[in-house]
């Protein structure tokens, strides 16, 4: 594989989603066990005044950057909706609600539209300031070449990734509007940059349904201009959200990431962890400004072509 090739796989394979969405997304539903898992809403009405904390919705925060964002805004003292549709098995989420009794999980498949419609509900009396659309779906890399398309896999991308990503900004869009900061954060990916593409083709689906949410997002930016409602697009750009870095030279390594692996083992290629690609992003989102929103920005703020 040329220079060349390498940059451009590597564009593909690291950006947003690509390496944050996986297996999490199977078919069963798991409740929470011991930890916080709610399935009603859980924090008082009465806290949601003047000068109280403000609130972050997270989804996909079961790791990676969804994780990462939950920790930081943890941290903060923010109130914190983490939402994953396994919470069972989402450890690392639990160990940070056990930590921080500002953070609450909510088990939430995004591609039920109508358990969006009543988490949205549950939660009617509490404003949003931050609705932060992380959760994705990447599938295997093989599965989405030309000439050998899963269309099932091709499907539940679309469902996840567009239509997924669309309900909840529809369903939560009330309780942003009602907010002090009214931000709707979308993690975008430069894989659905036409401008951007270039061979060697791959991740049909998972390109396809990138594109189609940047153009739903620069809609939502407009149709919300008028309330006050910033509406952000961030690429999170190299980002080791699977910990290929942590990897043991005997551990398994996937098929579609053995060439990541191995360019990482000889130091070729260097990505940033969760928590500085989440630093990063968190401070773009803090100054967020009516000029970038309905832009397609990368984490460090620069513009990314269409």
């Amino acid at each position: 594989m040329t220079v060349i090739r390498r940059k451009l796989f590597l564009t593909v394979m690291l950006v947003s989603g690509i390496l944050s969405a996986g297996p999490e997304w199977s078919a069963a539903h798991e409740s929470g066990g011991a930890a916080p898992v709610v399935e009603r809403g859980v924090i008082d009405p009465g806290v949601v005044e003047p000068g109280a904390a403000p609130t972050v919705l997270i989804t996909g925060s079961n790791r990676g950057i969804g994780l990462a964002f939950a920790r930081h805004y943890a941290t903060l003292g923010w109130r914190v909706i983490a939402t994953c549709r396994n919470p069972a098995q989402a450890d690392d989420l639990k160990a940070i609600a056990a930590e921080y009794p500002n953070v609450v999980i909510e088990r939430l498949d995004i591609t039920d539209h109508a358990a969006v419609d009543a988490m949205a509900e549950r939660y009617s009396y509490m404003t949003i300031d931050v609705l932060l659309n992380n959760a994705a779906l990447l599938g295997n890399r093989s599965e989405q070449a030309f000439g050998q398309l899963d269309y099932d896999l091709f499907r539940r991308i679309i469902e996840v990734n567009i239509l997924g990503t669309m309900k909840m900004t529809e369903a939560f869009t009330p309780h942003v509007t009602a907010s002090a900061q009214k931000k709707i954060i979308t993690l975008g990916s430069a894989a659905g940059s036409i401008q951007m593409i270039n061979p060697p083709p791959d991740f049909y689906a998972y390109r396809a349904s990138k594109v189609a949410l940047h153009l739903l997002m620069k809609n939502v930016a407009l149709q919300l201009a008028d309330q006050g409602v910033l509406v952000a697009l961030i690429n999170p750009g190299l980002v080791d959200t699977r910990g290929f870095a942590k990897l043991g030279p005997d551990d398994p390594v996937p098929d579609d990431f053995k060439e990541v692996v191995r360019l990482l083992r000889s130091g070729a290629l260097q990505l940033s962890t969760p928590e500085d690609a989440v630093d990063q992003m968190v401070t773009l989102i803090d100054n967020l400004t009516p000029e970038q929103t309905g832009i397609f920005l990368n984490a460090d703020g620069q513009v990314l072509p269409w």
